[in-house]
């Protein structure tokens, strides 16, 4: 009896070990392919992919979010392996009030399939707002939009008890006036949780793709592709979870020089700025946390040492690099907020609701 006993777990592990193993070899593979296809940050087509697509992603600090069993399939734009079966016929919608007059906003759905997993549908678009049209000779024409829209679609299963991998495919169109352009690309996201620790780890690679069709005579450019890791970890004692995030590691060196940063040493030359080492390690990270007040209301905060960096004036550092937002629960209707500060006196906020058509069916009434 002991030996056949042996003999099954031995079967056990090697089937887990077997059903894990593809999808770690295929996400290794993708952070390749991201790495042969990467562009500095900045740099690349279709950046609008990059923005948060929930309130609660812009809160935290970071796209790059990995919840304990959530029911927000608007938080799978950038981590498709949350989905799950709690989130079927979940409705979300978003907002973000950026800068300007510029906004954008998403809308998904999402329905679990049992057998076939969980899928997500959803629509994030970016409107510029309207400019008036000038010729060659400063003659005033028609006022034109500029737009970008991504229509994706999500997918999610489980390999085993405690891993899920996910993937988006995205189709992107953008019309600038005149000139259109299109392209696809894909997410690809493995999830490890531990539910008896309340614990996630998830590997990301986003935006692997192409730019199918340029915008007028100007040359294809590639997706600003990114490889990260993201844990998340709620505390046993503390209604508290925060979370530790790892990003643009497809760029390990992003050290540069900056030769006009206007201040003259004693000989009247301009001193040169460069990046330290630690600097360069610390912007590679971004630390949030969530206080979670009972089953209706949530508090969250982040941080982001690139954006700060990036941001910041050295006059006037203000809170540029820091977030934060508010998570209630109304019921029917979960509502979110979230607030990031680009420099002193300019924020964006993002608005995000989240419903189940469960939820309001006759039959869930009864």
């Amino acid at each position: 009896m002991s030996f056949l006993s042996h003999e099954n777990n031995n079967s056990n592990f090697k089937s887990f070990l077997t059903s894990i193993m593809k999808p770690i070899v295929f996400f290794f593979f993708l952070i390749y392919s991201g790495l042969a296809f990467s562009q500095v940050g900045g740099n690349g087509v279709f950046s609008f992919l990059n923005l948060p697509a929930n309130a609660k992603n812009l809160a935290l600090g970071s796209n790059f979010i990995s919840d304990y069993q959530s029911k927000d399939n608007s938080l799978t734009w950038q981590n498709p392996a949350m989905l799950n079966a709690k989130m079927d016929n979940a409705l979300s919608f978003s907002y973000n009030n950026y800068v300007s007059d510029i906004q954008f906003g998403s809308i998904a759905y999402a329905k679990d399939f049992k057998k076939f997993g969980t899928y997500n549908i959803g629509l994030m678009y970016m409107d510029y707002g309207k400019f008036e049209g000038y010729d060659p000779n400063g003659i005033k024409t028609q006022a034109f939009s500029v737009k970008d829209q991504c229509f994706y679609l999500g997918w999610s299963q489980s390999i085993s008890p405690k891993f899920r991998q996910g993937v988006n495919l995205k189709y992107v169109y953008s019309i600038y006036e005149a000139f259109v352009s299109n392209g696809v690309a894909l997410d690809y996201s493995l999830q490890y949780v531990d539910t008896s620790n309340k614990m996630n780890l998830t590997g990301f690679v986003r935006n692997i793709g192409f730019q199918a069709f340029a915008y007028g005579e100007t040359k294809r450019d590639h997706l600003q592709t990114e490889v990260a890791i993201t844990l998340s970890k709620r505390l046993k004692y503390l209604p508290f979870t925060y979370y530790l995030t790892a990003h643009n590691l497809q760029q390990p060196d992003m050290r540069y020089v900056i030769s006009e940063t206007g201040v003259k040493d004693e000989n009247g030359d301009e001193r040169v700025k460069k990046m330290t080492i630690g600097d360069n390690v610390l912007r590679h990270f971004n630390i949030a946390g969530e206080f979670q007040f009972g089953k209706r209301m949530a508090l969250r905060f982040g941080y982001n040492h690139n954006k700060r960096k990036e941001l910041t004036q050295d006059q006037r550092r203000g809170t540029s690099g820091f977030s934060w937002g508010i998570g209630m629960n109304l019921g029917k209707i979960n509502f979110s907020y979230g607030s990031s500060a680009f420099m002193p006196g300019i924020n964006q906020n993002q608005f995000s609701l989240l419903l189940n058509i469960n939820d309001f069916s006759k039959k869930n009434q009864l």
